[in-house]
């Protein structure tokens, strides 16, 4: 009875094993980049290079990057998500032609304050490119994100649970709070850390862009420029 058991126990668990790689190949799977095919609809990709150098958990704002055509007025926004694990963000709505880069502004990600009315970040050099049918385009600048240092730290579990309190307390508690995080992005400004910049594209990191590029499914299908 106990050597039946055991090779019932035995079969469960490699059934188990199995199983858990299965997902594990099918959710690496699907989680891969992968670039349309060229067609009409997708006729060019741009590649914007993205450095984030991050000092929170997490980045609590988005770029809204305006890019216009030569041949018109229309403006076409590009979001671009601060993301360690990506190197590049792309665009593959773009017809063939030249363009460039009019403005950036962040943008809070929802539940986040950035403080202030959202501004065009300084752009000190013209953003110029063309891109060709059929190709992706590197763009020769890179996005570079960063983020000062918080001093507000992350409250405790057994802290985030309300206390019973009064009306009274709880305003107290509230215009504490406010003052805390006043306080606290009075020290980051002076951090003078910009949050944001387009610098020029190094070859060191093209290289990096180049090789995370080989990993995206459909490549083959493009010319690279």
């Amino acid at each position: 009875m106990c050597v039946k058991l055991k090779i019932n126990t035995d079969k469960i668990m490699r059934i188990t094993v199995l199983n858990l790689i299965i997902v594990t190949a099918l959710l690496l799977t699907g989680c891969a980049l992968k670039f349309p095919v060229p067609d009409e609809t997708n006729q060019t990709i741009l590649v914007i290079p993205v450095e984030t150098r991050q000092t929170l958990g997490q980045f609590v704002y988005t770029l809204d990057v305006s890019i216009k055509g030569s041949s018109g007025n229309e403006i076409i926004n590009h979001t671009v998500e601060p993301n360690p694990k990506m190197l590049f963000s792309y665009n593959t709505q773009l017809k063939p032609g030249k363009y460039k880069i009019t403005r950036m502004i962040r943008k809070a990600k929802p539940g986040f304050k950035l403080g202030g009315k959202p501004r065009p970040e300084k752009m000190k050099d013209k953003v110029e490119f063309e891109l060709q049918k059929g190709s992706i385009t590197i763009l020769d600048k890179m996005i570079l994100f960063q983020q000062p240092v918080s001093k507000l730290s992350k409250p405790k579990p057994g802290q985030m649970q309300q206390q019973k309190m009064t009306d009274a307390e709880r305003n107290l508690e509230r215009i504490k709070k406010e003052q805390e995080r006043k306080a606290d992005r009075e020290a980051m400004k002076k951090q003078r850390v910009r949050q944001v910049q387009l610098v020029n594209l190094d070859e060191s990191f093209k290289a990096k862009v180049l090789e995370e590029l080989k990993e995206v499914e459909n490549i083959d299908q493009w010319k690279m420029e």
